[in-house]
């Protein structure tokens, strides 16, 4: 049979070429998701400042949720100062050093921040030895006023041993001498700088002196390393805290908190992505693959006549497909990886992925692809030949003349129960269950309003047609063929709307949501900040004694605190426990809805004191809370807690889904540090003054900065269009690929009816009649294409809005829509009209031996 399918490919080219362009393309796809996802699995940095320990112990930097991927804490999970006594205790280990890291920034001599190359960091001087990092010059820090800077950090803040050197914690600023030059460890510093101080002054920096950021662990000599690993975690295995053990490469993840949540993120996207592209990979193929069958559809029914029973035709396609399949899949993984790699160079552009992060490149990712673009490709050849080998001899070479006038009972009744089920899950889930639900099921309802209007495209095709006819006919002989075959056709004429509609429908729901979430966004962001002043930082943060600075400025009257992190609610989602992590931020209610407004819906944010939360009506409509429930809450570091849910409010996009107290909130982040302070006058007449105040204090405080309102509401925008971008990049990867599989099927379609051209050529059809016949029919394929991508744009577009926004019309932008529309177009002309002239070069009387 292989020898029978091989010989059929050779003499049937065009077919199988298309069919191996878009397994081609397909498996690619796969793969680069695939590479994404085992390198959120696998892939890491090496260690810098803690490269010389044998083994490091941090916190467990992940949330244990069972059957679902673990997600990654937003801040830093410390370690009790008193754990090092328990690690010392452990067989082969020659010393234990703990070591504190606090953010700093270096103010200039004219009071401006010094730009460094990497963030500075400062630790005490015992976990130099972790590096390690030699004294280059000088001398230890012995007292509170000493720091030794690494080499680079002095070279670029111009300063040497004996200079004195301004260093900032927020905007508090202490003054130090520089006591020696410290040289970088053996393998450098590409991602940080060092300072570092007495073991005392830097648990005084510290938001926590009583609290380690991680326990290096130098081994006996002739320790090995996997061993000791392990004896500590025994040892440590009865520990309340949340204890983790790295060695090698893990290392990396803990000295750098943004690999963890970096490989967190890609381990989801990819997961929820990849599931949505092998979907729409499937489908393309078997878009493809059905036009092959369809377009050979005699020949089956030849062999059909000739004894051929069933099992042979299935037989017969299977091997076909087989060869083609595997060779496109084998071919398209290579690409795949190269693919990971632009698309870990966008996310880097966007700010989600760090700039130096590598992919694990794994074949497990192209196995993986080349096995299921296979079984896709079988089992899409097995339904697409099903009637043919299914019928009776004398029906199907009656069928290959003329395609069914009808379609098939079940198939009608399954595409209508889809377009039901997609309309359902677009617009009455988000009505019914709010929340993260209600978002997924009206962006997967895409995929299912697809399926539905795929099988019952040939109808769509003749209802157009019937519509166009009067408009065709007036072109006399061209347009009378066009309406004739476009009629007569229908079932190949679909093959070629379906990917083109799917391309349409994609680029229309995805830009469409993405304007409507930004759009929403700005508004909250931009009517929500109430304050007259906004006070930031232009590098690390604000310190908390800030609060109390400003208020006794004369004429304010209020000032909030802003702190922000990430917080993760716990709670069941379909009988199963799950975990979700949401932006957050920590406020002071006192005199609050002076200077911010929430858009509160229900219960009042003056409660909002101790174990209380706000949470926003998305996040409160996904865990399925109400004011007076119980919130089981994660805080940034993973301390979790019990809240009670004392208001629920609208501007979740504009300033986040969670609200806590503000000294709940920053007790719990990294450094402790506030991202604004927003400050109200008593009245219009203090605002000049406050305002003449405010820029006085930032003179003379390092790194503040007075914004006007609008300022800080770009901000906020800024920080949630970093998602949306992330959406728009994968989503824009399956758009190329669908792109690709438009051109691809109508140059197919076309070019496969070289023999028809060369009828109509040798019964006095000229060529330009002939052109202008396909020039119509061109606009009958392009009409029902965007027709039918707007009908089942619209529907998970309206949902989407209503899950995010709680709106049911979303922000169109009409210039966009019209511009997709008319590249859809453009792309559908051109792919036939070219196509059209290189079938018509061909003589009429060898067109019609040669080819079908």
């Amino acid at each position: 049979m292989f020898d029978i399918a091989w010989s059929t490919i050779k003499n049937r080219k065009g077919g199988f070429i298309a069919a191996f362009i878009a397994v081609f393309c397909g498996s690619a796809v796969v793969t680069a998701c695939g590479v994404l996802l085992m390198s959120g699995l696998l892939s890491g940095v090496s260690p810098e400042r803690y490269a010389g320990a044998a083994v490091m112990v941090g916190g467990n930097q992940t949330k244990p949720v069972k059957e679902n991927f673990d997600p990654h804490f937003a801040e830093r999970v410390t370690l009790p100062a008193g754990l090092a006594g328990e690690i010392a205790e452990v067989p082969g280990v020659r010393s234990v050093v703990g070591d504190r890291t606090v953010e700093m920034s270096v103010t200039g001599p004219q009071g401006g921040t010094v730009a460094l190359d990497h963030p500075l960091f400062g630790h005490g001087w015992a976990s130099a030895a972790l590096g390690p990092f030699p004294l280059a010059e000088g001398h230890e820090p012995r007292s509170a006023e000493d720091v030794v800077l690494d080499s680079a950090v002095a070279r670029r803040a111009g300063v040497k041993t004996g200079d004195t050197v301004r260093l900032s914690v927020g905007t508090t600023p202490a003054s130090y001498r520089v006591s020696g030059l410290a040289a970088q460890p053996p393998g450098g510093l590409d991602r940080q700088s060092a300072a570092f101080f007495t073991d005392e002054r830097a648990a005084q920096l510290s938001q926590r002196p009583d609290r380690l950021t991680a326990i290096g662990v130098l081994a006996e000599p002739g320790t090995d390393a996997g061993a000791l690993a392990t004896r500590i975690e025994k040892a440590l295995a009865d520990s309340p805290e949340a204890v983790a053990v790295y060695t090698g490469k893990q290392v990396g993840d803990l000295e750098f908190l943004d690999m963890g949540q970096s490989r967190g993120f890609l381990v989801a996207l990819s997961a929820s992505f990849g599931g949505t592209a092998l979907a729409v990979v499937i489908f393309v193929v078997s878009s493809t693959l059905g036009l092959t069958v369809h377009q050979r559809r005699r020949e089956l029914a030849m062999l059909r006549a000739i004894a051929a029973s069933p099992r042979q035709i299935h037989s017969l396609i299977g091997s076909e497909i087989l060869m083609v399949a595997a060779a496109g899949a084998l071919l398209g993984a290579a690409p795949g990886f190269l693919i990971a790699g632009a698309l870990r160079d966008a996310f880097a552009a966007v700010g989600v992925l760090p700039g130096d992060f590598e992919l694990s490149y794994n074949p497990a990712p192209a196995g993986a692809a080349v096995v299921l673009c296979v079984l896709g490709a079988r089992l899409a050849g097995y339904v697409a030949a099903f009637r043919t080998a299914r019928i009776q001899p004398v029906e199907a070479l009656r069928e290959s003349q003329a395609e069914p006038p009808r379609l098939g009972r079940p198939r009608l009744i399954a595409g209508r129960v889809l377009i039901v089920l997609g309309l359902a899950a677009a617009v009455v889930l988000p009505m019914v269950i709010p929340g993260q639900l209600a978002i997924a099921g009206a962006a997967g309802s895409l995929l299912i309003l697809m399926f539905g209007c795929a099988l019952i495209g040939p109808q769509l095709v003749k209802i157009t047609t019937r519509v166009m006819a009067p408009l065709l006919r007036r072109f006399r002989v061209s347009g009378y063929l066009a309406a004739a075959n476009s009629s007569a056709n229908s079932r190949r004429l679909s093959s070629a709307v379906v990917p083109l509609a799917l391309g349409a429908a994609l680029a229309l729901m995805q830009l469409s949501t993405l304007s409507t979430v930004e759009a929403t966004a700005e508004q909250q962001a931009a009517t929500g900040v109430v304050a007259d002043y906004v006070l930031t930082s232009d590098a690390t943060g604000l310190s908390q004694d800030l609060t109390g600075t400003v208020r006794a400025v004369p004429g304010v009257g209020a000032a909030t605190p802003v702190a922000r992190s990430q917080v993760m609610l716990t709670y069941v989602e379909i009988d199963k426990q799950a975990s979700r992590p949401f932006s957050a931020q920590g406020v002071d209610p006192r005199g609050l809805g002076r200077t911010l407004d929430l858009d509160v819906r229900e219960g009042s944010l003056d409660e909002l004191t101790g174990d209380t939360v706000a949470l926003s009506w998305m996040a409160a409509g996904t865990a399925g809370l109400g004011v007076g429930d119980t919130a089981d809450v994660s805080l940034g570091d993973g301390t979790g807690q019990k809240l009670k849910v004392v208001a629920v409010y609208g501007n979740g996009l504009g300033f986040g889904d969670v609200t806590l107290p503000h000294d709940v909130l920053a007790a719990h982040t990294t450094q402790g540090l506030d991202s604004a302070l927003l400050v109200t006058a008593s009245g219009p007449g203090d605002r000049d003054r406050v305002g003449t105040a405010l820029a006085e204090l930032a003179q003379r405080t390092p790194t503040l900065q007075v914004q006007e309102p609008d300022r800080f509401a770009a901000v906020q925008q800024g920080q949630f269009a970093q998602q949306s971008w992330t959406n728009l990049i994968a989503n824009s990867l399956l758009l190329l690929y669908v792109l690709i599989a438009v051109v691809n099927t109508l140059v197919m379609a076309t070019m496969a009816r070289s023999r028809e051209f060369a009828m109509l050529r040798l019964i006095g059809t000229s060529r330009r009649q002939t052109r202008r016949m396909m020039f119509m029919e061109s606009w009958v394929v392009v009409v029902t294409a965007i027709a039918v991508g707007v009908f089942i744009a619209i529907p998970p577009t309206v949902g989407s809005s209503l899950a995010m926004t709680g709106q049911a019309v979303p922000h169109l932008e009409p210039a966009v829509w019209l511009g997709i529309a008319g590249f859809i177009a453009l792309l559908g002309w051109l792919s036939i009209a070219l196509s059209t002239r290189s079938a018509l070069r061909t003589k009429p009387i060898d067109a019609v031996y040669t080819g079908e």
